[in-house]
């Protein structure tokens, strides 16, 4: 459930939460600011709607990336069905403290509102309703472009943990020149 509205950059070291995005199902046509996070790894498994891609963003937080949506105008038809399935795995693995990557605060975007999403016809009502009624508590956040800062900082290197597949179960997620 939403249990709070903040506006700035998600990825702000101001958010000590882990974040939730969404993205598509074959982590292609992605905006500039999250190509460094997909580029370089591999699932073990074809990509499913309703999986979940977790990494290490930074030392305290972690990236959940829901794959939601297909490519293309009508992709992000049922959505909110699977924006609500990653956040109830999500939901299920905080229960459990000694989970390998267990996190206690999420926050998460407005998916469906951003370049991709407006382009192919997604349906932001919808899908915020599926965040809104979730197990889940998210701090939601809107982006200000005003406040977003370009892509060029330096971060710490991104760590591939696990992906979490509706008919395969979690399984580690490779690097892809690892693999």
């Amino acid at each position: 459930m939403i249990i709070d509205v903040k506006t700035g950059d998600i990825r702000s070291r101001k958010n000590p939460n882990s974040f939730i995005i969404g993205m598509n199902d074959t982590l292609e046509d992605v905006t500039a600011q999250w190509i460094p996070y997909i580029r370089d790894i591999k699932p073990t498994h074809p990509l499913q709607l309703g999986s979940v891609l977790n990494f290490q963003y930074d030392r305290d937080r972690m990236l959940h990336m829901l794959i939601c949506h297909k490519i293309g105008f009508g992709g992000w038809e049922d959505s909110e069905k699977w924006v609500r399935l990653g956040l109830d795995y999500l939901w299920q693995t905080q229960q459990n403290p000694a989970h390998a990557w267990y996190c206690k605060n999420f926050s998460i975007v407005r998916i469906g509102t951003g370049q991709i999403g407006v382009r192919d016809g997604a349906n932001a009502a919808e899908i915020t309703r599926a965040m809104a009624t979730s197990h889940l508590d998210l701090t939601l956040y809107v982006r200000d472009e005003q406040e977003m800062v370009p892509f060029t900082i330096e971060r710490e290197p991104l760590f591939p943990q696990s992906t979490w597949h509706p008919v395969y179960g979690e399984e580690k997620l490779v690097p892809a020149r690892a693999a």
